[in-house]
């Protein structure tokens, strides 16, 4: 369940960050506080909310593979492949979902198929 939590601290804090890089009314304090205490990012808080466009959120990730490769779209030379963030996140989220229902003894497993059975309700839509 832990790793599901970090997961999606860690995905909400990336997500609030690059949907408020141009909203002059929203300062990087005020990205701090609604950043939630945990995760594998927790440590760079700071950093990422202080992060003004998104080559610096990318540069501040470049310690954590998986964020950076997530931020990273210019590893693909086809323009046609290229996903969205949001669509990445999704795919990942269901990367740890699935991990999660092969673990037993912990309510990550209610969790993670009910979020499954969300997404694939959002993509019956």
């Amino acid at each position: 369940m832990c790793a599901l939590l970090d997961a999606e601290a860690d995905r909400m804090c990336i997500t609030l960050t690059m949907n408020t890089f141009h909203m002059r009314e929203i300062t990087a304090g005020d990205r701090r506080r609604v950043f939630a205490q945990l995760g594998t990012l927790v440590d760079i808080h700071d950093e990422i909310a202080e992060s003004e466009n998104e080559e610096q959120l990318r540069d501040r990730l470049r310690r954590f593979p998986h964020f950076f490769d997530l931020l990273d779209d210019s590893r693909t030379l086809d323009t046609t492949s290229k996903k969205s963030l949001e669509r990445r996140f999704v795919e990942d989220a269901v990367v740890h979902y699935n991990d999660a229902l092969t673990r037993q003894f912990q309510y990550g497993v209610f969790y993670a198929y009910v979020k499954l059975k969300e997404l694939e309700i959002n993509n019956l839509q």
